[in-house]
């Protein structure tokens, strides 16, 4: 009897102790991660974050622009012809588009899929700049022959660019650098050849565009100088040089509208 007493009470006491350890030891809730060990934001939603710019990217196109458009409309206005008009406006649209929609893809952080839209219109207005820039020269003035065939071939050469750079957006720098500079010395011979009307300094002008240009599209494929990365680097360069290239190019225009 004493026995099976003894034998009760040590299962009442293992009883107790389970049921005490059951009450004073609840599961512990899944630990919550400190904010700085959570994961980024961007592996969450499996979409890659865009890459850090410098500090001054698009900044220069960002000023150019408004500047481009006040000169735009100085320039048509000055027009001495309907023809010279439309010929401004079709250069200056262009210009303010290259700019523009430059600024605005540097600028502003997209999402990705915003951001590969904007790339294709950053890349496409390059080439509407090539046969926009062209445009008052081969309008305006005809070749020696009396015809305006080197304004429909800009232009046609310009189209291809355009749809490559909206079909193949994620094409090397180096293709759509050689397609730039292909497209804007094919035309040379064209040029000298109006040179007894508009002057020998307005065919220098372009050429030094095209020259600016070109060296533009060499710091853009080669990505050097990259001087500070982190705040002035090869692309602000690259842009600093658009800008120049375009002064020469907005001058060379002007002497078209007034030689014709």
């Amino acid at each position: 009897m004493q026995t099976s007493a003894q034998a009760i009470e040590r299962s009442g006491t293992e009883v107790t102790r389970t049921s005490n350890s059951g009450l004073g030891h609840a599961p512990h809730a899944p630990h919550a991660p400190h904010p700085s060990e959570a994961p980024p934001a961007s592996s969450a939603s499996g979409h890659t974050p865009p890459p850090v710019k410098p500090l001054l990217r698009g900044v220069s196109h960002q000023i150019s622009f408004f500047v481009a458009v006040v000169a735009t409309a100085v320039l048509v206005h000055g027009a001495r012809s309907r023809e010279s008009a439309r010929a401004a406006l079709v250069f200056g649209i262009s210009l303010a588009t290259l700019l523009g929609v430059s600024a605005l893809y540097h600028r502003v952080n997209w999402s990705n899929v915003a951001r590969m839209r904007m790339r294709r219109l950053d890349h496409a207005a390059i080439f509407l700049l090539i046969a926009g820039g062209y445009t008052p020269l081969f309008a305006l003035v005809p070749s020696s022959a009396g015809g305006h065939g080197a304004l429909t071939s800009i232009w046609a050469g310009s189209m291809i660019g355009v749809v490559k750079s909206i079909a193949w957006p994620k094409a090397p720098k180096w293709v759509s650098a050689l397609v730039c500079v292909t497209l804007g010395w094919t035309v040379v011979g064209q040029v000298i050849d109006r040179m007894p009307v508009v002057g020998s300094t307005c065919v220098w002008l372009l050429v030094a565009s095209g020259i600016s240009y070109s060296l533009g599209a060499l710091v853009y494929a080669l990505k050097r100088p990259d001087p500070w990365p982190r705040t002035f680097g090869y692309h602000e360069i690259f842009h600093l040089i658009v800008v120049a290239a375009s002064v020469c190019l907005f001058w060379h225009v002007t002497l078209v509208m007034r030689a014709v």
